[in-house]
């Protein structure tokens, strides 16, 4: 099974994390519990799932997304191509 290198972890929680505050004004330790208990965090470290290739505006769009909807899996950015 392949690890997801702890620095690409790292980057993902500080700029996820930078985007909530920004945009939900959370101090940094709500915006960390939040993001952590997720099932978008969930996702981010399953290496089967590659989500740790797509852009850090993705995973907050998905982490967003499991907030309003309660599900990650309705972000724009992973239903793009459905209705195709």
């Amino acid at each position: 099974m392949t690890k997801i290198p702890i620095q690409t972890i790292d980057f993902f929680d500080r700029q996820v994390i930078r985007l909530i505050v920004e945009k939900y004004g959370f101090n940094e330790i709500k915006a960390i519990r939040l993001f952590l208990k997720s099932e978008t965090y969930q996702m981010l470290i399953d290496p089967e799932l590659e989500i740790y290739k797509m852009s850090p505006h993705i995973v907050f769009d998905m982490w967003e997304s499991e907030r309003v909807t309660g599900d990650p899996r309705n972000s724009q950015y992973l239903r793009s191509g459905e209705d195709e």
